[in-house]
Order: C-alpha cells, then structure tokens, then sequence
C-alpha cells in the first residue's frame, strides 16, 4: 500500500540482462545473503508499490526459482539479447495489461544490479511525479549524469513502449529534460558489472 500522501504506484524490475563481463547472473549476486533480484523485489514493496513485475530474461528459470513465493509478477522477455529496450517494452507491457492498475497510476522502472537503492529514495522519485513532473530520474553526482530508477507518469508509459531503445529509458528522459524531477543518488553509479565489483562492493556469487 502507498504511504499515505503518494499516489499508488508500480514498479517495474529489469532483471533479464546475460552478466557478460561478470561471467554468472548478477540477478543472484548475493547482498547479505539475498539474491539482488529478490532484494529490488523486496525493497519496491518495502517503498509501498501496488504491484512489483519483474522482468526476466537470461536464465529466467533460476532467478523465477530465486523469486520463490516473493509477491511479484515475472514477465519473461524471450528477446533479452537484444538489449534493454527489449525488456523495458516487456515491463511496461506487463503494466498496462494489468486490469487492476488504476488508469493515473505512475511507473517505477529500476535495475536489480544497483544494490544500494532504498525505499525512501523510490518514494522520492514518486514524489516528484506527484507534484507535476512527467518524470524523475536519480542523479549520480555532480556530472550532471541521471538516469534509473526513475519514475514516469501514466501519460508516458505508452512513449515508453515506442521510444525507448538500446538505452533503455534514457531517450524518453530526454525527452522531458526540461521538466524532469531530479532526486540525488550518488551511490547509483554502484552497480554490478564485473568480478572486481563484487569484490569492491563485499558481494558473492
């Protein structure tokens, strides 16, 4: 259930990608214990998502089998390879089948290979699409990068599904720079992509 204040929302995972550099899915890197998959699973209900899908893709079956009785929908997207705009257009395709998702309903995209993120910071995103921003996206420090998680109004998740490509969310971000909401999280460029991440950031296979 939302916190009182925010419009309900939901949150889409991408959790599909082959962990070419790392060498084994980073969807089952471990975080005290606890696949990354499972902890983005659990963290967007912990923020207050309505519904949580999760997108899967390369080894679907072991990280579905990680997901175990976890209150999420895994949408699989059999084009994985093709890259992120594949499964972002799973995601959000899964969303707007939903019956049950009320018609103004803001999305949460994020990644499971960022394992700092929190639920504070994914109510934040919300937030500012609650105050008139078409779009939220996270800062990763002075460079003036920006990217995901990021949350979208209703009337963009259909612009999702036809302008996001190889990046992903990014041309859509874009797009809206302007009147984009921005919410600081540094610790977004910490994410897993090779073996010296996981020894850099204390996480095992």
């Amino acid at each position: 259930m939302s916190p009182p204040g925010l419009p309900t929302f939901s949150v889409v995972v991408l959790a599909a990608g082959g962990s070419s550099r790392l060498g084994s899915p980073k969807q089952l890197v471990r975080l005290e214990g606890e696949p990354l998959v499972c902890r983005a699973a659990r963290l967007a209900h912990e923020s207050g998502a309505r519904s949580v899908i999760v997108v899967t893709g390369a080894c679907g079956e072991a990280v579905a089998e990680a997901l175990g009785e976890a209150r999420v929908r895994v949408a699989f997207n059999a084009g994985w390879a093709e890259g992120p705009g594949s499964s972002l257009r799973t995601g959000i395709e899964a969303l707007l089948a939903d019956a049950a998702r009320p018609r103004q309903e803001p999305a949460v995209l994020m990644l499971c290979d960022q394992p700092f993120v929190t639920p504070e910071h994914l109510r934040a995103l919300v937030e500012c699409v609650a105050r008139g921003h078409p779009a939220a996206a996270s800062t990763y420090g002075g460079d003036g990068g920006f990217g995901v998680p990021a949350a979208f109004a209703a009337e963009l998740l259909p612009e999702l599904l036809t302008r996001g490509g190889p990046q992903g969310a990014k041309p859509v971000l874009m797009h809206h720079r302007a009147r984009l909401g921005l919410v600081p999280f540094a610790e977004g460029l910490l994410d897993v992509d090779t073996p010296e991440d996981l020894e850099r950031l204390g996480l095992s296979r």
